[in-house]
């Protein structure tokens, strides 16, 4: 039949013939790539799955679990507490579960490859079975140890089975891989029978489209005569069409231009003479088009938008003269101009080189605003509004040359909040931040206005005060720390805190800026070491100090606590008995290569440095050490600090030192002061009550000089409290301290507590403290802090003879 076609038919007929096959071939394709798509993805999803939930990682978790248990287990056996036993109980009931799994789908074929897999199991699900069965009386006496005994038998086997789940997850993820690996090279093989199938087809279009373009291009050829005849025509009459809509066309866009412009313009000719402008610049400006005549001058302008308020006579004869400077130049130069309404304009002028000049007004309010309000912040704290370090850098660097100028002195006060961290520890930070900005307005409030306030973060504030003589500064310093005392309503909240201020004078420091700073701030912390809310004058001395606590600081961090510290005890008298009953433990530092180091000084640069932790550990070891050797009925008294709290696990340190040492956990006090208990924090509660059930007992150490609230006694368990040694100095002749040292010891008395009075130097304290009840009585009545070998024979001699009056 094709023989019988023409040929031009047979050509047709051959090709829409290939291109079907083509089309038919490529269809196969690709529904075979589609076919092993899904097969790859199939085969991909099961590998995800074995890889997530495959034998190894069940028997992973199984045996993590099993550890887990037999870590609480051990510890339980160590030291049985009812938290712990419920975690073990916990860790149990996950084990069960992980159990569970072992015995179904894949895991289940695993096991049951070998005798041995199913022995491990056996044995462990005996186990599970034999525990399930005591788990409720774990806690009971040699309990526990038993079953560690038959856990650590099972242990080995558990790790076995899981290497081998190892092994056996491996050899089945291989197996996949190999299978997906055969579908991916299918899968590539389809791609490129695609791919070539392809190109042919796009080879068959490309010999086709060859036949159209001969045909068309016969036709094209026949009308090609007839378009350039009529282009021809068409010619002529645009060039007439043209001439007639030049004009009307370019004045329309010129129009449309000026029309649709974001900024106002004005054209002005050699002789001043306005020859366009648009209808933005009529609007910024508020004026008519009979204002903007073609001819009107720039005063005739000028004069126009003052008449119709949006200019002041001030801002736009400045922005006149300085257009007009440009122009004797003839240069461009932009110019600002602030109209009435504080809208700000920015003025482009730029010169024609007929003579004239073409200026554009573009509005930038915003923008102006945006650059205004990031200048502020770069140099404001944004908390409060006050020049931040950089600005407070500049103002002082203005008023001490202005100080020089005039030769005045200036004085730059540092004020620091007492007890602000306290604040934002127990009510929050948003309440924290609203106190630091009433603080920052009743500073502000109390000082002059031309003095200048800053804010350098946290709750750490500065003051410049220039034109200031010395008594006029401690008077503002005073009046400041009055003010700041005065109570603060905040969110329902009564918040009471304090301050402290150094101050420092240009004249004691050649004026110069970070000199007068660091000096001020070296006042505030002996300000804030003489007992807060105070101030304090910079004196050279206070550098020299700064270096001594440094140079100490890096003695104390070098030392060794063996060879430098060693520990003195004084007695604490029970006034019944008569006898010693507690040593307290008291730290020195005769090893200093500086001499004498008294406590009181480098106490406060261990708690700073965090070195507390290690010398307070040291101590603890050191006194339970000594106190085994002392007799059976002397205990031994240790200060914590709050820095061994926040910092070290205390209670493992004190666990662990009585299991080194020996020491009954009943024979060690350990004192601590209010401080520590500020906020009722929950995890000093926790730590206290744990210290507790050890059979450690508690002391509340210099117990009235703080916030001595009640609370502490009734919610933290203290044991024993000591009444400060404050109260005990002038009670023979203060009747109010008599009165506080009574009425401490009654509380105590009615809350099962035992009282001591500290700091007994005569018979007549020691008679006055015995009629208040008070229990206990320690000072240098009876005997200064001493070495432990003059401790032993003091304890010798007072048991055989100790008479007190």
């Amino acid at each position: 039949m094709a023989a019988l076609l023409a040929p031009g038919s047979r050509r047709a007929f051959a090709f829409h013939l290939l291109k079907a096959l083509l089309i038919g071939t490529i269809a196969v394709f690709a529904v075979a790539a589609a076919y092993l798509s899904v097969v790859i993805f199939e085969r991909q999803a099961s590998i995800g799955k074995l890889s997530r939930y495959d034998v190894a990682w069940s028997a992973s978790q199984g045996v993590n679990e099993y550890l887990r248990l037999y870590q609480r287990v051990a510890t339980l056996a160590a030291s049985p507490n009812d938290q712990l036993k419920a975690d073990t109980q916990l860790r149990f009931q996950i084990l069960k579960s992980r159990l569970g799994g072992f015995s179904t789908g894949q895991f289940e074929e695993f096991v049951a490859e070998t005798p041995e897999r199913k022995a491990t199991i056996a044995q462990l699900s005996k186990f599970v079975a034999d525990m399930d069965s005591v788990i409720t009386r774990i806690d009971a006496p040699g309990q526990a140890q038993s079953i560690l005994t038959s856990m650590r038998a099972l242990e080995a086997e558990l790790i076995g089975l899981a290497s081998e789940a190892n092994q056996y997850s491996a050899v089945q993820a291989a197996k996949v891989d190999d299978e997906l690996l055969r579908l991916h090279s299918g899968f590539s093989a389809v791609a490129i029978g695609f791919f070539l199938c392809s190109l042919a087809f796009i080879a068959l279009l490309g010999w086709h489209n060859r036949l159209l373009t001969q045909t068309f291009d016969a036709l094209n050829a026949a009308n090609d005569d007839l378009r350039r005849t009529s282009d021809d025509l068409e010619t002529a009459n645009a060039a007439v069409l043209g001439a007639n809509h030049a004009l009307a066309t370019q004045n329309g866009l010129f129009d449309a231009a000026l029309s649709n412009m974001s900024q106002g313009l004005c054209m002005f000719d050699a002789d001043q003479r306005l020859i366009v402008s648009n209808s933005k610049f009529a609007a910024m400006y508020g004026l008519s088009n009979d204002n903007l005549a073609p001819g009107t001058t720039p005063q005739q302008i000028i004069q126009a938008s003052i008449d119709a308020a949006t200019s002041t006579q001030h801002s736009a004869e400045l922005a006149y003269r300085s257009q007009q400077q440009l122009i004797e130049k003839g240069q461009p130069g932009v110019l600002l101009q602030k109209l009435v309404d504080g809208r700000i304009v920015s003025i482009l002028h730029q010169p024609m080189d007929s003579g004239g000049w073409v200026a554009t007004y573009e509005d930038i309010t915003e923008r102006h605003l945006s650059e205004e309000r990031i200048a502020h912040m770069a140099r404001h704290d944004p908390l409060t509004g006050l020049p931040n370090r950089l600005m407070l850098r500049e103002r002082l660097e203005q008023e001490l040359a202005h100080g020089r100028r005039h030769h005045q002195d200036t004085a730059v006060l540092c004020l620091d909040l007492d007890n602000f961290k306290n604040v934002n520890d127990t009510l929050g930070h948003p309440v924290g931040d609203a106190l630091l900005r009433e603080v920052a307005n009743r500073v502000s409030g109390m000082v002059r206005e031309y003095d200048v306030v800053a804010r350098l973060g946290g709750d750490e504030f500065i003051v410049i005060q220039p034109a200031v003589r010395r008594d006029d500064v401690a008077h503002i310093a005073q009046r400041l720390i009055e003010a700041l005392e005065e109570p603060y309503h905040l969110d329902a909240h009564h918040i009471v805190i304090g301050a402290s201020i150094g101050i420092a004078l240009a004249s004691d420091c050649d004026g110069v800026a970070d000199d007068l700073v660091k000096n001020a701030d070296l006042a505030l912390y002996r300000a804030k070491s003489d007992g807060r809310g105070s101030y304090q004058f910079y004196a050279p001395e206070m550098d020299d100090r700064l270096q001594r606590r440094r140079m100490l600081e890096l003695d104390l961090r070098a030392a060794d606590f063996d060879k430098e510290f060693e520990l003195v005890f004084q007695p604490i008298v029970n006034l019944k008995s008569k006898q010693v009953a507690v040593v307290e433990a008291l730290l020195r530092w005769p090893g200093c290569q500086r001499g004498q180091i008294r406590p009181d000084e480098f106490i406060p640069i261990a708690e700073s440095t965090g070195l507390i932790v290690q010398l307070g550990a040291w101590v603890l070891e050191r006194a339970c050490r000594e106190a085994v050797k002392l007799p059976g009925d002397v205990n031994v008294a240790v200060n914590l600090s709050p820095g061994q709290f926040r910092r070290g696990n205390i209670v493992d340190t004190v666990a662990k030192v009585l299991s080194l040492t020996g020491l009954a956990p009943e024979r060690l006090e350990l004192e601590i002061t209010e401080s520590l208990l500020l906020g009722d924090n929950k995890e000093t509660l926790l730590a206290l009550n744990r210290l507790h059930a050890l059979g450690v007992k508690i002391s509340l150490d210099d117990f009235g000089t703080g916030y001595s609230s009640l609370s502490y006694l009734r919610n933290f368990p203290v044991d024993k409290v000591k009444i400060d040694r404050s109260f005990i100095a002038e009670i023979a002749g203060n009747r109010d301290h008599w009165a506080i040292v009574s009425a401490i010891v009654n509380l105590s008395h009615a809350l099962e507590m035992t009282t001591v009075a500290e700091g007994i130097e005569t018979e007549e304290q020691l008679l006055i403290v015995r009629a208040t009840g008070c229990d206990a009585v320690q000072g240098h009545f009876f005997s200064p802090p001493m070495s432990v070998a003059q401790l032993r024979r003091y304890l010798e001699d007072q048991r055989a003879k100790l008479t007190l009056a």
